[in-house]
This record gives C-alpha cells, structure tokens and sequence, in this order.
C-alpha cells in the first residue's frame, strides 16, 4: 500500500508537531524535577520521550518511504511483538514482586513513584530486547 508524496508531507508535519510536544514535555519534566510530586515529573518525561522517539522513527520511516525504500519486515515486526509480550510479562512480574517485598518486608514504599520507575524500566528494556531479537534474528 503505497501513501502518495502529499500525504507523506502531511505526516511529516504532524510529527514535526509532535517532536515540539516531546520537547515541551521534557521541558516541564525538567522544570519539574525540584518540586514534591515526583511521579508527574516521572510521567511527563516518560511521555515526552515515548512521543520524542516514536515521532523520530515515523519521520525516518517516511523519509524512506519518500525515497522508495522500506525499513520494516515482517520478521522486524514480529521481533517487536514477541519483545512487548516479554517486556508485559517482566513489567507484571516486577509489580507482583514489588508488593509482595512492601508487605512483606514494610519497606513503606509509595505505590505511584514505585509504579513510574518500573514502567520506566519496563519502557527501556522494551526497546533494548526488541533491539536484541531483532539483530538475533530469530522470532
């Protein structure tokens, strides 16, 4: 399915706009980082790097696109799917093991800056095995 050149210019206006909205969100998340409620500094940074790199791929994917090439296969994608049912399994694993180590041990930790860092991590270790199945080559 080929998406003609007008189109592909309107993508990459709205990810030029979602670029800018990445930026601002790591802006506030830096304003943000010497005041109380962490876990809105935590999210804001979370989300403006997710819509940072996410608009940074659409562009380089219709940039290839414009130029005749294409980056994804079947095989890529596959290794992105089994590599976010992987980072889902650890992501629930870490909460199970995060509670059962607060009640058991009464670590006193607070339930929202717990569950921003282990998404943080969850998000970061997504794209490393995602990285790492799809160089193995193997799905």
């Amino acid at each position: 399915m080929k998406i003609n050149d007008k189109e592909n210019k309107k993508m990459l206006l709205v990810n030029k706009i979602n670029i800018a909205l990445g930026i601002l969100l790591l802006a506030i998340a830096l304003l943000g980082l010497f005041r109380k409620p962490f876990y809105l500094t935590i999210t804001s940074f979370m989300l403006g790097s997710f819509i940072l790199v996410t608009a940074y791929l659409n562009r380089k994917r219709i940039t290839a696109e414009l130029e005749g090439k294409t980056i994804a296969d079947e095989r890529s994608r596959c290794a992105l799917e089994r590599a976010g049912f992987f980072t889902f399994f650890l992501l629930i694993a870490l909460l199970m093991v995060s509670g059962v180590a607060n009640s058991a041990f009464e670590l006193g930790l607070e339930y929202t800056m717990t569950v921003n860092v282990i998404l943080f991590v969850c998000v970061f270790s997504w794209i490393i095995i995602g990285y790492y199945l799809d160089k193995k080559g193997e799905v």
